[in-house]
């Protein structure tokens, strides 16, 4: 799945470029689509992007499981509408199925994971963010994002047995910066890493809200 989502991925960016060169030479030619000073961004604005997510571990406190997270990609796709020049407001939809060692505490022996086990979950993002940067070149960008994480589909790794919690929804918020570069008026690409909390009741397992890191790399079109 991972190999499908990098194809996808590099194709879309490829036909961006491909895109975007084309429209620089018609432009050229006829004298259109460069993003002047005084010309408007786009009323909305269409992305994908991939992530690398880090590792990091959550106790549970309804459960009395702790799930160690390791390393894995989100997709990400995202909807924006522009505010004013260089600013936009949006909704993003993130998904990944990530590798985890999961500690079952008190859970049901029956489940199939006694002590410890490697193990799968599914990691949904749903957030709101609002959208800053852009123009032609390079340029900086931020983000600060809230909603929520759900953590879902729990299931061993060896023989696919569900474990428990079912469905795990926390509200999530979060910032971040990168570097952005503008092919035109309606095409650019951007670089940039993420920090979110994740509010997650523990039950005073741990003290900290557990943190998901990411880092970005994606593209976005205007219309």
């Amino acid at each position: 799945m991972l190999r499908r989502i990098v194809v996808m991925v590099v194709a879309a960016f490829a036909t961006l470029l491909v895109d975007a060169g084309a429209g620089r030479g018609v432009g050229g030619q006829i004298g259109r689509r460069g993003r002047q000073q005084g010309e408007a961004d786009p009323g909305y604005w269409v992305g994908l992007s991939l992530g690398y997510v880090d590792g990091t571990t959550i106790n549970d406190g309804d459960t009395g499981t702790t799930w160690q997270f390791g390393y894995t990609a989100q997709i990400r796709a995202t909807l924006e509408k522009t505010l004013q020049r260089g600013v936009t407001f949006g909704a993003s939809a993130g998904f990944s199925d990530a590798p985890l060692t999961y500690v079952s505490g008190f859970a049901d022996p029956h489940s199939g994971c006694v002590a410890a086990c490697a193990a799968r979950a599914n990691i949904t993002q749903l957030m709101a963010f609002v959208h800053g940067g852009g123009s032609t070149g390079f340029h900086f960008v931020y983000d600060l994002e809230g909603g929520v994480t759900e953590f879902s589909d729990f299931r061993t790794s060896s023989t696919q047995t569900s474990l428990p919690p079912s469905s795990k929804y926390d509200f999530t918020f979060g910032f971040g910066g990168g570097l952005g570069y503008g092919f035109s008026q309606i095409s650019d690409i951007y670089v940039s890493e993420m920090s979110d909390l994740v509010l997650h009741p523990s039950n005073g397992a741990s003290t900290t809200a557990p943190r998901l890191f990411q880092f970005r790399a994606g593209f976005r079109v205007g219309f």
